[in-house]
């Protein structure tokens, strides 16, 4: 907001308004085409900060253009996030199903397992039998040693379901041996990928939560750049009012030198003493609120109010803040603030830094010079109005960005601007 209400200044006296010569000066056609000359330069300037403003709106709609499309993509980021996170969800079941459909296979496995160690004691059992008979049994002697017929069939018959039983029980133990195994590498190769799934599942998450991240910081810094363009088309909008207000004012300044003109033309040689339409200025002394003004000095410039210099012109604090101006400290529970000189308000209103603040324009010897009257408990004159050196306008006081009570005083000579470049020391001009 300070940056705001600072460049709204900006153009207050960027030209330079000011109240007409001294009486003793005649009005030259120089002066006049001068005072034209402001008017065409604030008029050509009105018509820059309206480009301005008109540059100002469309990059507030390009940052709205842009954050809408980020909105897009955030709301896309957000539904693949979603959707990433139910994958993962059902992933996260699938691998507990799988461990425990592991948990039942150890089980098959240890009832295999079982089978296997009750073949291999049959396999030992028949392996101890023969050898307790002396070695191996050769069928062959036992089918020739039936003595008929009908007891080689029996022989032969009792001899194949022996060999068939020992090949049943290979074949079984083969075949749970290659069960068990199938069945391990299966739950494991089953339970590797959908650890997989779910390590690729969740970079998939993390990436997308990052890529949210960058988005979101996005649109901060868009809505941020969007505030502060808006900030500066106001800042721009007070401006073209301000440079209004000042041609308003030139306006009015021009055609009193042209009735001046006129009239010193009528009157040839006889000199005439131009009086401001509000009436003469301020003498010291109490005013009805009890405070003093101070007296009205000599010279082209009076000090605009009773108290000590709290604060002077120039760098402070190090060289790290230029102070444009002098600060007077309040003394008395009520300080009269005076203009400085003759001139003409051109803007007196509540500003963010300045607090209250008037500023007036004078010239002097065709020399323009803006005087700024900061930090006012109460303004008493209001824009336009003619001024005279050592009239009240207002207040000391402690509104705005201020420290304390005092009158924040700044002398350019020129306009003002807010790089403060016309600034001048004001104790070179006013006897303090």
């Amino acid at each position: 907001m300070k940056k705001k209400n600072m460049m709204a200044l900006a153009v207050a006296a960027a030209l330079g308004l000011g109240v007409l010569p001294p009486a003793a000066d005649a009005v030259s056609t120089r002066d006049i085409e001068q005072k034209r000359g402001e008017i065409d330069a604030l008029r050509s300037k009105r018509s820059e900060v309206q480009e301005q403003i008109s540059e100002a709106q469309k990059n507030i709609e390009a940052l709205q253009s842009q954050q809408k499309q980020v909105a897009n993509d955030i709301e896309k980021l957000n539904m693949a996030i979603e959707e990433t996170s139910g994958k993962i969800r059902n992933v996260s079941v699938d691998i507990d199903q799988t461990e425990q459909a592991i948990d039942q296979l150890k089980q098959e496995i240890a009832e295999i397992q079982e089978r296997i160690e009750k073949r291999n004691e049959i396999l030992k059992e028949r392996l101890r039998s023969l050898q307790e008979s002396g070695g191996a049994i050769s069928y062959l002697q036992v089918l020739l040693g039936a003595q008929s017929f009908s007891d080689f069939i029996d022989r032969m018959s009792a001899v194949t379901t022996i060999m068939e039983a020992d090949q049943q029980i290979i074949r079984e133990q083969e075949a749970d041996k290659a069960l068990k195994e199938k069945k391990e590498a299966e739950l494991t190769e089953k339970r590797n990928k959908l650890q997989a799934d779910l390590q690729e599942l969740k970079q998939l998450q993390s990436k997308l939560a990052g890529q949210l991240e960058q988005k979101n910081r996005l649109m901060a810094d868009l809505k941020q750049k969007e505030e502060e363009e808006h900030d500066h088309k106001m800042a721009l909008e007070e401006e073209k009012e301000l440079i209004a207000k000042q041609e308003a004012a030139v306006k009015e300044q021009l055609a009193e030198l042209e009735r001046q003109k006129r009239a010193e033309e009528e009157a040839k040689q006889r000199g005439r003493t131009y009086a401001s339409p509000n009436g003469g200025g301020a003498s010291s002394g109490e005013t009805p609120s009890g405070g003093s003004t101070p007296p009205v000095s000599s010279g082209a410039f009076t000090r605009p109010a009773n108290g000590p210099i709290t604060s002077g012109f120039g760098y402070r604090f190090g060289g790290t803040d230029f102070h444009p101006g002098v600060d007077i400290g309040k003394r008395a529970p009520v300080v009269p603030v005076v203009a400085a000189a003759d001139g003409i308000v051109f803007r007196s209103y509540y500003s963010s830094s300045y607090g209250n603040v008037i500023f007036i324009s004078h010239v002097m010897n065709g020399q323009t010079y803006t005087t700024v009257y900061a930090h006012l408990e109460a303004r008493l004159v209001g824009e336009g109005q003619h001024v005279r050196k050592g009239q009240m306008i207002g207040y000391m006081g402690n509104t705005g960005h201020s420290t304390g009570p005092h009158l924040h005083f700044e002398l350019h000579r020129g306009g003002w601007n807010e790089a403060k470049t016309n600034a001048v020391n004001p104790l070179d001009y006013i006897p303090f």
